[in-house]
């Protein structure tokens, strides 16, 4: 009975054969990945967390303070267009927001059709942090969406 090597110099894959086939794979792996950017990141976006926060703070602060009665949710009609008159700056100042904020503040039907109210500014083709409430307001049936938008 004649027993083989163990250790032969016959092998069936050269350093050259590995080489070539991890350059191969690191060369598509890393293809694929450049292809498809946000497949790492899917959920970032340029807003960031204190954005959120501030849109947030405002949204919160406008349903405690623009209330009337008993009913958290049914804001002054009057005193909430009186703040969507006021300029940015003022708005800032009012919510504590700093200096290189932007917002905007508008309430609109809950379909999103018509826009009832807002201020000026424009936030078009922007990413920006949104926190909204369901509100009533007079002339808005049944009920209307108050939307502010920071960045």
């Amino acid at each position: 009975m004649e027993r083989g090597r163990l250790l032969t110099d016959e092998r069936g894959q050269t350093l050259q054969d590995f080489a070539v086939g991890i350059g191969v794979f690191l060369v598509v792996f890393i293809f694929v990945l450049s292809l498809f950017p946000g497949l790492l990141s899917p959920f970032q976006s340029a807003t960031g967390g204190s954005e959120r926060a501030q849109a947030e703070q405002v949204t919160t602060q406008m349903v405690e303070n623009l209330s009337e009665g008993s009913d958290l949710h049914h804001l002054n009609e009057t005193r909430l267009w009186r703040v969507l008159d006021q300029s940015e700056s003022d708005l800032r100042d009012r919510y504590g927001l700093p200096r290189t904020t932007n917002i905007n503040i508008t309430v609109e039907t809950l379909s999103g059709e018509k826009t009832i109210n807002g201020t000026d500014n424009s936030f078009y083709d922007r990413e920006v942090a949104t926190s909204a409430r369901i509100v009533t307001v007079e002339g808005c049936s049944p009920a209307c969406r108050l939307v502010v938008r920071v960045w």
